[in-house]
This record gives C-alpha cells, structure tokens and sequence, in this order.
C-alpha cells in the first residue's frame, strides 16, 4: 500500500514543481533561524523584506492536497504557480511515516480512505500515477462498547442494546429512529442553497434531535449522536450547528458512503518553498497580490489562492481587510479535536481471531478503529482515533499516560482471551492533530447554529485577486481527501477563467 508522500512526490515531479528554493536576487543580511521563522513574523515590515520574484500568476499558501492540486492544474494549465507552505512537509492532514520497526513498511498517520466509486478524482489520480490500492479489510466482527461499558461482538457491530427489548416488533430503536431521521434530513438538504437551511432547525445539533424526536431519554440515542458528530467532525454536537452536521454528511454522500470506504492512496504537485508561513497578503490595484512570509521574504503574483483550514486564517494578515462576511466565518469556526493512533503488530492477531479490526465505543478513549495492515509489506496494525471531547480528556495525558489509556482500552475491548495480544505492540505512533502546528485540528473545521445559512456563500467567494479553495469549500466530500482535491480542482478553474479574461 503506497501512501500520500509517493502520490505527491510523482504529482510535484512530474509538473516541475518540487525545486530548490532560488537565491533571492538581492544579498540577504543574514541567515534566519528556524526560531526566527517560528517567532518574528510580528517585527517584519515591509520596509526590511526581501523581495524574491516578482513574476508569478499565481501563488497557492497551503500545500496540503487542495493547494497542491490547485498548483498542479494551473501548472497545467501553463501558469507559473508558487505554493507556500508553513511547515516542514506538503501533504497538510495526511502524513505517511516509515515504521521504526519495519523500515520497508509505511503508515499513514492522517487521511488514508478513499473508494472508487464515487470518489473519482482520487481514484483517478491513483491510476494515472500507477499507486498501488489495497482494498479494506473488513472480514470477521466487529466490536461495540455502549455507554455502560458493555461490550459486544457480532457482524454489525452496534446492537440495539437492552433498551430495545420493549420494543414492539417492526419498530425501529430509538438509536434506529435516530439514525433513520438523520439520514432522511441529510438527503433532503441542498449543499449548494444555505439560505435554503430552515431557520428554524439552525440551531445546535443537540436541540435538532430533541426537535426531531421529542424528549430524548435514551442515553444511548444522546451519546450516538455525540459520538458520530465527533468521529465525523471533531467535536461534540453541543458545539456544531445542525446544518454544518447535515452539510458535511450530505457532501459525504450520506451515511452509507460515509461509513463504507475502501483503503487508498493519494496523489498531486506544483514550485514550493516549505517553513514559509504566510503573514501578510496584500493586494494592489492594477491586479497584484504581495504575499509575505515570516522569513521576511515577499513574492507578487497577479492572484493568490488561500488553501489552508479556516481555522487558521487568523494568523494571516490581510490588506485591505476581508469583508465582514468572510471574517465571521474565519473566527467562529472551530478545528475538530482529533487524535490517529497506529498500533503496530507482529501478526494480526485480530483476523486470526475472527475480528475486523472495528472496535468502536461510546466510552472511549478509543472511539473507532480499522485495520490498516499490508500484508504484502510484512505490516500489521490497528488505527485507533481518539476524537471530540474524549480526546480533549486524553490530550492533558503525559505520553506514556496517553498511549497507555489506548492500549489497555483496545486489550478491553479485545476480551481478556485476546488482551495479552492486544498488549503486545511492536511500535506505537501517533498524531495528535489538535496540537500540529499551522493546522491545529481535524478533519476539518465546524460551525455553530446560523453560520453556513447566513455567511455560507462567503465560503468560495473571491475577494479581488485572493481566492478561497481550502477543503472547506468544497460541496462534496468535506474532510476527505476527494474533497480536498475536488476543492483545488475548483479554485484552478476559477483563477484560469479570471486570469484568461484579463488576458
């Protein structure tokens, strides 16, 4: 299985985009630490930058998926493109990392899923590329913990618990009934149309399902709820919005396409300075952008391409300032509070015991997992994620603290004839993607009641010569790799039309 750095690496290749940074044409006073960089974006000026090149069409700041694809069809598309990237690495939320313990092998510690069916852009890009799938392992039970900490294993994994045994025959569980109103509501509403969004059911996603349901009494319906608002965005439905929870359940194809990928890889490219985090992004009139970097280094281009998480547009500064619109949207959206765990193995014990790999709890700290194994690469391991406000709990952890609460929470849920497995790693990686820096969550930003019906157009649209293509701006598949790179595929277009139009 070939992860994202392969399917980048080919991508930036093959357009010419991954080079060396140039000199600056002009002597630079000093060398500039990594600290620097880091810290002193708040005493550059203008009057002590330096200048690099002037001669861009367009500057892409964020060489996560969406950025890069951005860079790759405007690079295709003959425009000479520069990303800037804030950190160390390209691949924003998906980071491939060689295991310790088996060099040969690779993990992926972000984004992994992708299918074939309805995520063609991804699939597509893996066949022109020539990256190798593996299909997800799903053979054997699956595992659920309830909110009382009873564990069960069966083929479907979640039961309706001792709650349904009053239930008249043929009548859904109130977490059926739940889910059936869920999905019923996603299928009607219209990503594109956010005014559309009846004022009356924006409010907190908690609320929705009282309206939607009455009085809620079940625990488990309460909790279900919870747990699917954060494993889908981060955080609990007392912080996200109704619409912003149907809207990304709708962008994803509904519940069903949501919970059934199949395992992939990715791939993308484009010229690309990294540890260039973006601090000032002003435009002129006469259609040119100036865009600053913390190393007191500057680039002009005719437009820019803001593609990185909302949440963090904060930290740049913009001139003039951006309507009230968009600057409601880039201060209240909140990252999701998210953790991937790879727990590495010697053999796969799971599928040798007749398990999936899916342990799944309403307790946590582990909220779901899959196997991510590749047998071919001699690499067996469990991807566990910690999300929303378990993983806020797990976050104030040490190291050892946190790796442990996983690993005997899975030795749990494995049942003590598997624990001693379960127990036995051969390595432990994790992401706590809350704390990355210039990200600060995942798998994607959220919103409060209001947000997306009143300011949701404001999302996609340009601002003069600055254009807005992150992976939230995408109608489909929010928070998935195909919604990243669908997202850069729309803001390309957007800039090649405008820029031919000045042409």
């Amino acid at each position: 299985m070939k992860y994202t750095d392969s399917a980048i690496g080919l991508l930036l290749n093959a357009s010419g985009l991954l080079q060396k940074p140039q000199a600056p044409p002009v002597p630079s006073p000093r060398l500039w630490t990594s600290a620097d960089m880091l810290f002193n974006s708040e005493n550059s000026t203008p009057s002590d930058r330096v200048t690099v090149e002037t001669n861009f069409d367009v500057i892409v700041v964020g060489g996560g998926f969406s950025g890069i694809m951005a860079a790759y069809n405007l690079t295709q598309a003959g425009h000479k493109t520069l990303v800037l990237e804030a950190r160390d690495r390209i691949g924003g939320r998906s980071w491939s990392r060689a295991l310790r313990s088996n060099p040969d092998a690779v993990v992926e510690m972000g984004a992994t899923w992708i299918n074939r069916t309805s995520q063609t852009v991804s699939y597509a890009l893996c066949e022109e590329f020539g990256l190798e799938m593996a299909e997800q392992y799903e053979k054997g039970d699956i595992v659920d913990q309830d909110p009382l900490g009873n564990i069960t294993r069966g083929p479907n994994g979640v039961t309706g618990g001792d709650e349904d045994a009053g239930n008249d025959p043929g009548e859904p569980s109130p977490v059926e009934a739940f889910f059936l109103a869920l999905g019923l509501a996603a299928e009607q509403h219209d990503t594109r149309d956010f005014e559309a969004f009846d004022e009356g059911e924006d409010v907190l996603m908690s609320e929705w399902l009282v309206q939607k349901l009455g009085d809620v009494k079940s625990l488990e319906v309460k909790l279900s709820c919870d747990w699917l608002s954060s494993v889908l965005v981060g955080r609990g439905c007392e912080e996200v919005g109704a619409h912003c929870y149907l809207d990304y359940i709708k962008s994803g194809n509904g519940l069903m396409s949501l919970v059934s990928d199949l395992a992939g890889a990715q791939a993308i490219k484009g010229s690309i300075m990294l540890n260039s985090p973006v601090v000032d992004i002003i435009q002129h009139t006469g259609g040119q952008v100036r865009v600053a970097t913390s190393p007191r280094l500057e680039y002009t281009a005719k437009k820019a391409i803001l593609a990185i998480p909302t949440n963090t547009c904060t930290r740049i500064r913009f001139t003039p300032p951006l309507p009230r619109s968009k600057r409601a949207l880039l201060t209240r959206t909140k990252p999701g509070i998210y953790a991937k765990a790879i727990l590495s193995y010697a053999a796969p014990w799971w599928r040798e015991a007749g398990l999936a790999g899916k342990f799944q709890s309403l307790v946590g700290p582990i909220n779901f997992s899959w196997d991510t194994s590749d047998v071919d690469a001699e690499q067996y391991s469990l991807a566990v994620f910690v999300t929303g406000d378990t993983a806020a709990a797990w976050h104030l952890l040490t190291d050892l603290g946190r790796e442990e609460a996983v690993v005997e929470h899975l030795a749990e849920l494995a049942g003590s004839k598997l624990a001693g497995q379960a127990r036995n790693l051969t390595e432990f990686n994790v992401v706590e993607w809350t704390k990355e820096q210039w990200l600060w969550g995942g798998p994607t930003s959220s919103m409060g009641p209001g947000m997306l019906r009143n300011y949701g157009k404001a999302l996609r649209e340009p601002f003069g010569d600055l254009h807005f293509g992150g992976g939230e701006t995408v109608f489909e598949w929010k928070g998935y790799l195909e919604g990243a790179l669908r997202a850069g595929m729309r803001v390309a277009e957007e800039v090649v039309e405008t820029l031919g139009r000045h042409e």
